[in-house]
């Protein structure tokens, strides 16, 4: 730096920078409650936002809640449609071609023998008895 009232050059070659305790102070009395309230702001806008997400995150459930209820009723009404003999019949009867056995009806069996693998049927029909009392051989 040159004086320039004098002419003359001066060096700062050997001042050292030293804090000023009272300046230290007083930034610290200046930014300290400063940085008090950002932090109770950050808090209380962290508090909101806790409180607006855990609203939305309540909704959410209270929806899914209401589907799951309309889907149990569901399932209920099908579990009775389901169980219900007259719906069981007209499956039975319709979709399954299956019929109502009679007493005298003769039902071939079919089964795999699992040595030669081959399908063999056999009648069984002696094996189905009529229902009512049995008469007496005399009586035929």
């Amino acid at each position: 730096m040159v004086d320039l009232a004098a002419g003359t050059e001066v060096r700062n070659y050997g001042l050292k920078r030293t804090p000023d305790p009272k300046i230290l102070q007083e930034s610290l009395i200046l930014i300290l409650p400063l940085a008090v309230i950002a932090a109770a702001l950050a808090f209380s806008i962290w508090i909101r936002s806790e409180i607006i997400y855990s609203g939305y995150q309540k909704q959410d459930l209270k929806a899914q809640e209401e589907e799951l209820l309309r889907s149990h009723q569901q399932l209920v009404v099908e579990e009775q449609i389901l169980k219900d003999p007259r719906w069981l019949d007209a499956v039975a009867g319709n979709s399954l071609g299956m019929i109502i056995v009679r007493p005298d009806q003769i039902i071939p069996a079919s089964f795999s023998n699992w040595k030669d693998d081959h399908t063999k049927s056999a009648l069984i029909g002696n094996l189905v008895q009529p229902y009512g009392p049995k008469k007496p051989a005399s009586f035929n």
